[in-house]
């Protein structure tokens, strides 16, 4: 019974020792959770204000809460009176473990880390490379979410995106829509452009200035046709609905004008 007081006393005391140190390391670990909310509050909507990439917003939203939560963490231990140089060596001896085993990732996380900063393309962006193209949906730090016009989501390595040569449609909001017209060699060329022209005159949702003039241009001599090229400005957002109908009106126009469109053929003699 005497050695269960002793106990008991000796416990009481080391609690009582404790409390305020215990009390302490609490008080810590809720400021700096509360700071850690404020500040990425704060951060994003700062962020919002300028327009910053959302994929860029949430990673540094990220950054400052696992930076303030460490050295809350490191904080409260110093509180308790805890040696932090053991954990910090720890801490240090499992990155590099982890490093090791995830030298792949790391070169992801790397490439998305770039990817943020250097914005050769955005969220929203239509971007094409290698066999791939599609509106970007998220970038993440190890991988990039791309939606392509079928509907398909592709989840794609930052490495394989950072080390390939990207065609970013949508840097500048207007584009150039391109048809390619054959037309036989006996037509009349000056016939033809003012036929193009007036299909081009007739066409809904184009942007001209003075950057951005239309044209139709005489591009090579094929095979069985002359290839006239037609080229017309729009918005990104019009593109498909302005290259199908310019399409078709330049088939209808030439139609109307009875100029047709020469296919390959074959033409067999044969000697007796």
């Amino acid at each position: 019974m005497e050695k269960i007081n002793q106990f008991w006393e000796e416990l009481k005391n080391s609690v009582a020792k404790l409390l305020p140190n215990l009390l302490g390391a609490v008080i810590i670990a809720a400021v700096g959770i509360i700071l850690a909310l404020i500040i990425v509050h704060i951060a994003r909507k700062a962020m919002e204000r300028k327009k910053v990439d959302p994929s860029l917003s949430t990673f540094i939203c990220h950054a400052i809460r696992i930076t303030i939560y460490i050295f809350t963490l490191f904080a409260a231990l110093s509180a308790l009176n805890i040696s932090i140089a053991g954990l910090i060596a720890f801490f240090s001896a499992a990155v590099a473990a982890v490093a090791l085993a995830l030298k792949d990732r790391l070169s992801d996380i790397a490439s998305g880390i770039v990817i943020l900063f250097s914005k050769p393309f955005v969220t929203g962006d239509f971007i094409e490379f290698d066999k791939y193209s599609g509106f970007v949906q998220k970038i993440g730090l190890m991988h990039t979410d791309i939606l392509t016009y079928d509907g398909t989501n592709v989840i794609i390595p930052n490495s394989v995106i950072s080390g390939s040569e990207v065609n970013n449609h949508t840097a500048k909001p207007i584009v150039r829509v391109q048809v390619d017209v054959p037309i036989p060699y006996d037509a009349d060329i000056n016939k033809v452009k003012e036929v193009l022209f007036g299909v081009i005159g007739s066409t809904e949702l184009l942007k001209e200035d003075d950057s951005h003039k239309p044209s139709v241009q005489l591009q090579t001599f094929g095979e069985s046709s002359l290839d006239f090229n037609v080229r017309v400005y729009c918005d990104f957002k019009d593109y498909w609905k302005v290259y199908y109908n310019l399409t078709e009106r330049i088939k209808e126009a030439l139609d109307e004008n009875r100029i047709t469109i020469p296919f390959n053929q074959l033409d067999v003699h044969i000697q007796k």
